[in-house]
């Protein structure tokens, strides 16, 4: 017997009735520590508390009673002081006469150390070492079952101008430091968790009200006051928060839908932006989320949408130069929706991309008919950074036939004073072709003229509020009188929008304006309607 145990690699040992140890083998006391001698001479309350005695020996009993198997988990000391997980497996046998429990022993502990790991994976972000998602949703479950608590959901404002700018291990430092700072800041009893790319979650106790929830969100933005240090030096980031708190009989899921309601429209705001969850917010979102679904099918049908033209008077105030277009959309339901209702969304949600081309795509076909026309089409700024945007419009052009020189692309002075290497290189190239760029709005945003300078601007435009107070504001007289100022030192053709009345077209004759639009010459027209008002001027000028 003796052999047949100490040919066995388990940890084996048999025991009599009287719960005393009869025999062990090798393996078992690598397993326990101390020689064999030592587990026969010793009885089992030297080495176990009470609680084990007595589990112990009901245990055994239970075998010798039923002569059933018994298996059960357990953790042990090991001789070396770790603690293992073993499954213990007891048989009734009998020696002889002599009935005894058979006790084998199986370590587990690498299957279970290997379980909490994968455990461990699916509950923490791998990256921050953060809990993740799934355990949010298990935390917040339980805290509101006894608790009330607030939820903040956390986005880094457009961290993936970083990660274009810096790569992805910079990115990556900057998400952890990011993760270390909240969670070093979070009280005892909050929870923080990383939810996805660039989106955390704080789950904060004891926040029963909205004076306590902007207070944790304030707390929160305080951190950001002093810059995070990755690879690529100090690096300030922005975040965008939303929160809901806990009310009687509010589930998790609803907790979870009323922060992302108000993240969606801190998300709408500058850097830095909190916003609290409140019924009526909870109304403009789902209807904005309703009309970017209808906008996506809208784009995906192409029936709602038309594009429109507005012209473009020269400085006689009679002969048409170019026209803009300008998108429109028809909803089945709602009627004509507002260019800047919906404009947002498309831009919010990427939809702008896919908007934006179907626009060009319409107005190169529509234009082309009219080779000595300009046509100036708007470009957002998340077009700008789009993949191979240069490519994408030249292939449009090249489609339809239509002569680079004759194609304006707007953009606004934000977009200019974002523009890194990559987008600089795509305008360089749309602008070797003949493409022209126009800085839309100009006066309004942060004037750059080094930006005029360096890439290369044709022209700019007045925004219509100047040209509305004409009139009026002294101001507004001064600030187009410089623009127009900049435009001749530099070359740069100048065009005034939302021209209404006569008023407004001879002061602007008088400062030296080039180009007019507005209501004073055409509203916006449908396709058909622009190409008989472009091909009536044409005779009229012919004439």
């Amino acid at each position: 017997m003796r052999t047949m145990l100490e040919a066995l690699p388990s940890p084996v040992l048999l025991i009599d009735r009287d719960d005393r140890i009869v025999e062990v083998n090798q393996a078992f006391c690598d397993l326990a520590g101390q020689n064999r001698a030592y587990w026969l001479a010793t009885p089992i309350a030297a080495y176990l508390s009470p609680d084990q005695v007595a589990r112990f020996t009901a245990e055994h009993a239970q075998v010798f009673a039923t002569g059933e198997d018994l298996e059960t988990e357990e953790v042990i000391d090991g001789h070396d002081g770790t603690r293992r997980d073993v499954v213990t497996r007891r048989r009734r046998i009998l020696i002889g006469e002599t009935p005894l429990v058979l006790t084998i022993l199986t370590d587990i502990t690498p299957l279970r150390t290997a379980e909490a790991h994968i455990r461990h994976l699916a509950y923490h972000d791998a990256l921050t070492g953060l809990p993740n998602r799934a355990a949010l949703n298990e935390t917040l479950a339980v805290a509101l079952a006894d608790r009330a608590p607030a939820l903040l959901l956390i986005d880094l404002y457009q961290f993936k101008d970083i990660n274009d700018a810096f790569g992805d291990g910079v990115g990556d430092a900057l998400l952890r430091a990011f993760a270390y700072r909240l969670a070093g800041d979070a009280r005892g009893s909050d929870r923080v968790a990383r939810t996805g790319g660039d989106s955390f979650a704080v789950l904060v106790d004891d926040c029963e009200d909205a004076e306590a929830a902007e207070q944790a969100c304030r707390r929160l933005l305080a951190l950001l006051d002093a810059p995070l240090v990755g690879p690529a030096g100090a690096v300030t980031l922005g975040v965008s928060i939303g929160c809901a708190w806990s009310e009687p009989g509010l589930s998790a899921d609803e907790l979870h839908r009323r922060a992302e309601f108000a993240l969606y429209e801190a998300k709408r705001q500058p850097a830095n932006a909190f916003r609290l969850y409140d019924a009526a917010l909870a109304g403009e979102v789902h209807a904005r989320r309703t009309l970017e679904v209808d906008l996506r099918t809208a784009i995906a049908a192409g029936d709602q949408l038309d594009v429109h033209y507005q012209p473009v008077i020269d400085a006689g105030g009679h002969r048409v130069v170019g026209v803009e277009a300008l998108v429109r959309w028809d909803h089945p339901q709602q009627g004509m929706i507002p260019p800047l209702r919906f404009i947002p969304i498309a831009e919010a949600s990427g939809l702008i991309v896919p908007l934006g081309e179907w626009v060009l795509d319409r107005a190169v076909a529509m234009m082309v008919r009219f080779p000595a026309l300009s046509l100036a089409v708007n470009l957002s700024p998340i077009q700008l950074r789009s993949p191979d945007i240069a490519g994408r419009i030249l292939a449009i052009l090249a489609r339809h036939g239509m002569d680079p020189r004759q194609l304006q692309l707007e953009v606004t002075e934000s977009t200019m004073l974002a523009v890194d290497a990559g987008v600089e290189l795509a305008l360089i190239r749309l602008r070797e072709t003949g493409v022209q760029l126009v800085l839309d709005d100009f006066g309004t945003g942060y004037s750059s003229l080094s930006h005029l300078h360096k890439l290369a601007i044709d022209r700019v435009k007045i925004d219509q509020s100047f040209v509305r107070e004409l009139g009026s504001s002294q101001d507004a007289r001064a600030i187009i009188q410089a623009v127009l100022g900049i435009g001749q030192s530099l070359g740069i053709g100048v065009t005034a929008e939302g021209v209404e009345d006569e008023l407004q077209q001879s002061f602007l004759r008088l400062f030296g304006c080039h180009e007019y639009q507005g209501y004073l010459f055409s509203r916006p027209l449908p396709a058909e309607d622009a190409a008989a008002f472009l091909e009536a001027h044409m005779e009229r000028a012919a004439a």
